[in-house]
């Protein structure tokens, strides 16, 4: 996908199986206080809703891979999917030791500017599964 690309990555201590429990089985915990539905199986849609900044949303995507614990990678896109609104998002988990490294990225930004907008929003999203995946 065209565009700037986000990327933020963190170090956990838990095993890969545990972070990828975190970011698959309590994403609803980790996502901006977002509710989020999905199987997480290739091919499945993924349902994003809550309030952001005071206002109701509803984003989607669909599950492009997965392949526990170490890859996973989704589209997503919000209110109306028009043709370059879409981002892909993928999750790289690497064993580290008893520990995991996880990167992440975001691609499909309009500018640099939203590419470091949304850099600063996963940081959050990392340090989020970070403290989930360690308690």
């Amino acid at each position: 996908m065209p565009g700037f690309i986000a990327r933020a990555d963190i170090e956990v201590d838990a095993s890969p199986q545990r972070v990828w429990e975190t970011i698959t089985k309590h994403a609803s915990e980790v996502n901006f206080g977002a509710t989020v539905e999905s199987d997480w199986k290739p091919g499945s849609s993924v349902v994003w809703s809550g309030e952001w900044e005071g206002k109701s949303f509803e984003d989607r995507g669909e599950v492009i891979e997965a392949v526990a614990p170490h890859r996973l990678v989704l589209t997503h896109f919000s209110g109306e999917h028009a043709e370059g609104s879409e981002h892909r998002l993928t999750y790289e988990l690497a064993g580290r030791g008893a520990g995991t490294h996880l990167d992440f990225w975001q691609d499909g930004n309009a500018t640099e500017g939203a590419a470091s907008e949304s850099e600063a929003n996963w940081r959050r999203h990392l340090a989020a599964i970070k403290e989930r995946a360690e308690a």
